[in-house]
């Protein structure tokens, strides 16, 4: 019998689906399954099907033959359902997991175990709401997810420079329903291409796309001087800081928030 709570098995069944896409490298599939899923939780249809037209069309009546939307869209289900059983970074799983089977010379993520030691040394016990959580180097989100585990209601901040993280983060932290800035950008050189925001609503979390221009600020947060009575300071980045937030930092984020319109219809809530 299949061990549903196993986290390992889990991902391989995520892998599994996404390896019936025939004809490319499995990461090519991987990052264009989690750019997809994102899509379409913006509801951005120009770019989802930028990305599915790629794979052809569909040339048989649904059901009789599978097209690679249905894998992929089956990859997705598989995700949810494991989130629903045992909350985990499945995504991070799935990509390490694969890069160690294909010899690929990927990336490899701090453990979810080291993750919440980290977040032990580095969190206060009672993570206070209005405290930003800033990971400089977020890779699949897991220093967040520590974060979100200790009070969802802090605003979370993440960086990474490979689009594959920045959106396995989006997806971690739009699920777990959290206020969250995910940055595709470079934390040493502040170099940005755009990002995205998650809004916690009392429905589910809702997600938007951000412009450069709100990521060149944003990036910047985690070097603005803060009150280190109540916070661990940024000196030498990359590595994970928790900040009170001076009132140059909570205008900005407020200033950046107010630009997306509340969707009252929401994106359901995860239940995580």
């Amino acid at each position: 019998m299949t061990n549903t709570a196993d986290p390992v098995a889990a991902a391989k069944r995520i892998a599994a689906h996404l390896y019936k896409i025939p004809h490319q490298h499995f990461f090519r599939t991987f990052e264009d399954w989690l750019a997809l899923a994102v899509n379409a939780f913006l509801r951005d249809e120009d770019a989802y099907m930028a990305i599915i037209q790629r794979y052809g069309k569909r040339t048989a009546p649904m059901g009789e033959k599978d097209h690679p939307a249905d894998h992929f869209a089956r990859a997705l289900g598989a995700w949810m359902q494991a989130m629903q059983t045992k909350p985990a970074d499945y995504l991070g799983l799935t990509y390490e997991q694969e890069a160690i089977a294909n010899a690929y010379n990927g990336q490899f993520f701090t453990p979810e175990s080291l993750s919440e030691l980290m977040a032990q040394l580095t969190m206060p016990d009672e993570l206070p709401d209005n405290a930003l959580v800033c990971d400089p180097a977020c890779g699949s989100g897991r220093t967040l997810i520590a974060g979100i585990r200790r009070n969802r209601y802090t605003t979370f901040l993440g960086t990474d420079t490979d689009i594959m993280c920045v959106h396995m983060t989006a997806l971690n932290c739009l699920v777990r329903n959290a206020t969250t800035y995910v940055i595709h950008g470079n934390s040493l050189s502040l170099e940005t291409q755009g990002g995205y925001y998650i809004r916690r609503t009392p429905i589910g979390g809702e997600l938007y796309r951000l412009t450069k221009d709100q990521t060149d600020d944003l990036i910047r947060l985690p070097f603005k001087a803060t009150d280190t009575s109540t916070s661990t300071a940024l000196t030498v980045p990359p590595a994970p800081v928790v900040q009170q937030p001076s009132m140059e930092t909570e205008t900005l984020l407020e200033e950046v928030a107010r630009t997306f319109a509340t969707d009252k219809r929401g994106q359901g809530e995860f239940g995580f």
